[in-house]
């Protein structure tokens, strides 16, 4: 008989388990499609907030690492997390918010973003 069917207190606990993680994956989705339009099985949100201001993803195929530093204008740092986890790199000279963001969605795979003008 399987572990999930059965009666008493394993089979309790194994549904158990089973029902919070259904829970809390509907839950990280619905969040995810209320506050940045993107399910959780994409890893290219069409907006990320960053430095008080919102980032747009730009209408331009994905560069690679060397076009991404090109861009931006020198090397590229980790400044935090995408809503899906993915790094999110930036150049930032000065204290001044970056103009581009750079979300990594593969080895050495870059979708761009870039700040609106709000």
């Amino acid at each position: 008989m399987s572990p999930i069917l059965a009666s008493g207190r394993v089979g309790n606990f194994l549904r158990s388990v089973l029902i919070i993680l259904l829970l809390v994956l509907m839950m990280r989705t619905a969040y995810l499609l209320w506050f940045f339009h993107t399910p959780a099985w994409t890893s290219r949100p069409h907006d990320i907030r960053y430095c008080g201001g919102w980032y747009e993803r730009a209408d331009a195929p994905d560069v690679t690492g060397r076009q991404a530093r090109r861009t931006a204008g020198g090397n590229l740092k980790p400044v935090m997390r995408s809503p899906v986890f993915r790094p999110i790199t930036a150049y930032r000279p000065s204290s001044t918010c970056p103009q581009y963001l750079f979300a990594r969605v593969g080895k050495d795979v870059y979708v761009t973003y870039r700040a609106t003008e709000d």
